[in-house]
C-alpha cells in the first residue's frame, strides 16, 4: 500500500530534487539513477586519474614513491554521485549515505587488486567535525566495503589536528594542509590495509594516512574511494 504521506509530502530525488514517484524507494529519480555508471576510461593504474597518455601512469604518480600503493574508485565524482554524496554529507540525507554505500561495496568486486587486505580502515574525521555532523560518511562507507570484502574494520586511525576543506586549494597547498594530520592509535594495523574515503582529489588526504599507517607498522596500503575527481 502507498503510504498517504508519500502523496501529502513527497520525498525528492537527493541528486536532482524533483519529486519522488510515490512507488519510487530513491534515493535517486529514474532519470538520476539512469546516469549512474562506475568509473571508466583510460585511468592511470596506480591513483586512477584520467590519463591521455601512452605510459601505464599518470605524470604525477611515475618515478615517485607513495605510502599508498594503488587507489581505485567506484565513481567518478560528478552528477548524481556528487549531488547524492553532498545531500548525504551536509543535508543529512542517511539514505542516500545507505545507497552510496551499497554502491561501493558492489564496486569492490571489480578491482581484485584491492584483494589481500586484511582489514578496512575509514579516513577519520576530526572530533570536532564528528560532532557537528554526527557521522563519518568514510566510515559507513568502508563498513559497506569491509562487508562486502569479509574484513574487519578497524577504527585506529585519527585525525590529530583540525584541518581545512580540501576543495578549493591548490596541490602543494593541499598536501601541506593534511601533512602529519593523521597518527594510528592503538595496537598496530595488520600489515596489509584498505584506506577507504568519500572522495579523491589529489590524494594528499589518502597519502597522509598512509604515512600514519606506514610508521605505526604497515607494509601494504591501498585505497578505496567512492568517487575520484
Amino acid at each position: 500500500m502507498v503510504r498517504l504521506l508519500d502523496f501529502l509530502a513527497p520525498r525528492t530525488c537527493g541528486a536532482c530534487r524533483e519529486d519522488l514517484p510515490p512507488l519510487v524507494q530513491g534515493p535517486l529519480c529514474g532519470s538520476c539513477l539512469a546516469a549512474l555508471a562506475p568509473l571508466a576510461g583510460r585511468l592511470c593504474e596506480r591513483c586512477s586519474a584520467p590519463h591521455r597518455g601512452r605510459e601505464r601512469l599518470c605524470g604525477r604518480c611515475r618515478g615517485a614513491l607513495f605510502a599508498v600503493d594503488a587507489i581505485r574508485a567506484g565513481f567518478a565524482y560528478r552528477s548524481p554521485v556528487r549531488e547524492l554524496l553532498h545531500a548525504f554529507k551536509y543535508r543529512g540525507r542517511l539514505d542516500a549515505g545507505r545507497a552510496l554505500a551499497d554502491w561501493l561495496g558492489g564496486q569492490y568486486r571489480r578491482h581484485p587488486e584491492l584483494r589481500g587486505a586484511r582489514a578496512v580502515a575509514p579516513v577519520p574525521l576530526h572530533p570536532r567535525r564528528l560532532r557537528e555532523r554526527g557521522f563519518n560518511q568514510a566510515e559507513v562507507l568502508a563498513a559497506a566495503v569491509a562487508r562486502a570484502a569479509g574484513l574487519p574494520l578497524a577504527r585506529g586511525l585519527i585525525r590529530r589536528r583540525a584541518t581545512a576543506p580540501q576543495w578549493g586549494l591548490t596541490r602543494a597547498r593541499r598536501s601541506m594542509n593534511v601533512r602529519d594530520a593523521f597518527a594510528w592509535e592503538g595496537p598496530p594495523p595488520p600489515d596489509s590495509v584498505l584506506l577507504v574515503d568519500d572522495v579523491c582529489t589529489s590524494g594528499g588526504t589518502l597519502e597522509a594516512c598512509g604515512l600514519a599507517l606506514q610508521a605505526a607498522g604497515a607494509r601494504e596500503i591501498r585505497a578505496f574511494v567512492l568517487a575520484r575527481d
